[in-house]
């Protein structure tokens, strides 16, 4: 090409464009690490909708950002901020049942643990203000660029690179970040396997348009006015509805055992929209694509200077619309610690972290999804079976919300990972958490978990005061113990800021009168002055303590 606007080499070169590899990007840009991404789509395209939910904990990471204003005005908005479940028997029926929506959506419900609630919005739509953030911050952003073949040569890695005019390129760099999908050539090139449940089946989705009966019309009115799902149910069809424009819903048509390769004909597509939406009217199919109902989760994410996230890493039905959310978290604790390492503070053990701690969240994630999407099929079959028959539409919604609960119920999920085994996380004796629940977050702080939302004097959210250091969070503490803190963070070469704050605020949350807070928001460490040796904490959370492998010998 004339002009070539791919460098030579990058200290970082990520291969994706999609959600997770624009956050790598924005977050290694936050730590000022210079990045290339490259995506060999030529533009975004606004395709068959697909990953619309964003949850509470990946809008924490777009508040720190600085978008999550823009995102949320383009984001689905309900009359009724509560967010709701409705589920019906047909689209022209009344709803049988209306049952809580626990997936942070309301203000004021996810307040008390977040700075600001989930929202859904259209994939493309978010991948367009994620990009320009990257772009913004100085990332270099090429897309109808393709990576044809990465290998890793000694202490560099060279990647092969088709131009958008055919011509061939290479680029070097300190590592590859592989966030480039469920076929991700980095994974294949690093030689990093997969294991995981199913295929049990094939869900194929549509997009239509219901002439006469535009989807607007039918979810007016206060019965759906706090809609945030919309699930129909009848004996002869049932889906989750998707609703991407004001005269178009989608819904999925499973199928499984032998018949699941094969897809619906138009008829049965048509057919089955007609009985959700219980009426033989003219049916025009927009858009169409498919899911298998299956997990894949990495055995390794990461080998030598190879590094996958994102789909890469694990994959996992929809139902719950978690997969996307724990790429964007991915993405959040691998940057900072290369960074770290890049910058010369971070030790070895950050980079080895990174799969201790990710790889157990995406097989968590992974089961819960397909739990929930086989929950979801029990549920669909239960309108067939004998027990159902003579029930009332508010006890069939009821069962069938029951059998789905926690497809609906997800703070566990969301907020309340924690990182059981990792290299670079110092419990001390604080292990007294209670059991992981899917559905339930449990709000205080412990090393390994995400560090409890608080809401300062000043207003701000103890989010907003997190950055890309560490944070040591203190509350009553001397100021020579604060000192001596910082005295061993400056010593070890590690970047800390202190953060005071006051017992009234922080007690219900924070029962150590020290907290270190990493810059992905987890706990580090916590505890007392007389009880450790700063030099030590500080050495060993930024992976500079005694190698694992060194003390297994």
């Amino acid at each position: 090409m004339a002009d070539n606007p791919l460098p030579t080499s990058t200290p970082i070169l990520i291969i994706g464009a999609g959600p997770v590899g624009l956050s790598l990007a924005i977050e290694l840009r936050l730590h000022n690490i210079p990045v290339t991404i490259l995506d060999r789509t030529p533009a975004i395209e606004d395709s068959h909708p697909k990953g619309r939910a964003n949850d509470m904990r990946t809008v924490e990471h777009y508040r720190r950002w600085g978008v999550s204003d823009e995102i949320r005005d383009l984001a689905w908005k309900t009359a009724n901020p509560r967010q709701e479940l409705v589920i019906t028997q047909t689209l022209l029926e009344e709803p049988i049942g209306r049952f809580p929506l626990r997936l942070g959506r309301d203000a004021v419900e996810s307040g008390v643990f977040v700075a600001e609630p989930s929202l859904s919005v259209p994939q493309p739509v978010l991948i367009r203000v994620l990009e320009r953030k990257a772009r913004e911050l100085g990332a270099l952003v090429l897309r109808g660029w393709e990576a044809t073949d990465v290998i890793e040569d000694g202490e560099q890695m060279i990647t092969t690179v088709r131009a958008p005019d055919g011509s061939s390129h290479t680029i070097t760099s300190s590592y590859v970040i592989g966030a480039d999908g469920p076929n991700s050539l980095v994974r294949r090139k690093a030689g990093i396997d997969q294991d995981g449940t199913g295929p049990l089946g094939r869900t194929w989705t549509y997009v239509v348009r219901s002439e006469g009966y535009p989807i607007s019309n039918l979810i007016a009115g206060k019965k759906y006015a706090a809609l945030g799902m919309l699930m129909v149910v009848n004996a002869n069809a049932s889906s989750i509805l998707s609703i991407p424009g004001s005269d178009e819903w989608g819904f999925g048509i499973l199928r499984t055992g032998a018949q699941s390769g094969e897809e619906p004909s138009d008829d049965e597509v048509k057919s089955s929209a007609q009985n959700l939406l219980g009426t033989p009217t003219n049916i025009e199919i927009i858009s169409r694509s498919s899911y298998a109902s299956m997990t894949r989760v990495s055995k390794q994410y990461r080998r030598g200077r190879f590094f996958i996230a994102g789909d890469a890493c694990h994959v996992c039905p929809p139902t719950g619309g978690h997969n996307m959310n724990t790429g964007v978290e991915d993405a959040v604790n691998l940057a900072w610690k290369i960074a770290a390492v890049l910058q010369g503070w971070g030790g070895e053990d950050l980079l080895d972290s990174y799969e201790a701690e990710r790889r157990p969240v995406g097989e968590r994630v992974s089961g819960v999804a397909m739990a929930n999407s086989l929950a979801m099929q029990k549920a669909d079959g239960f309108l067939n079976e004998d027990r159902a028959v003579g029930l009332s539409g508010t006890e069939k919604a009821q069962a069938i919300y029951e059998k789905t609960y926690t497809q609906w119920n997800s703070y566990g999920v969301v907020l309340g990972q924690r990182y059981g085994s990792s290299p670079v996380i110092i419990r001390d004796g604080w292990d007294d958490a209670p059991a992981w629940n899917p559905t339930e977050y449990w709000p205080h702080a412990r090393p390994g978990h995400r560090a409890p939302h608080l809401w300062l004097e000043d207003g701000r959210a103890l989010y907003d005061c997190l950055g890309r250091d560490f944070t040591l969070l203190t509350i009553g503490v001397r100021r020579d113990t604060v000192e001596e803190f910082v005295a061993a963070a400056n010593k070890v070469g590690v970047p800390v800021e202190v953060l005071e704050v006051t017992l009234e605020i922080a007690q219900e949350k924070y029962p150590a009168t020290l907290t270190l807070i990493r810059p992905d928001g987890y706990v580090a460490w916590q505890g007392e002055r007389d009880e450790c040796d700063p030099v030590d904490v500080i050495r060993r959370v930024s992976g500079n303590g005694p190698r694992l492998r060194d003390l297994k010998l």
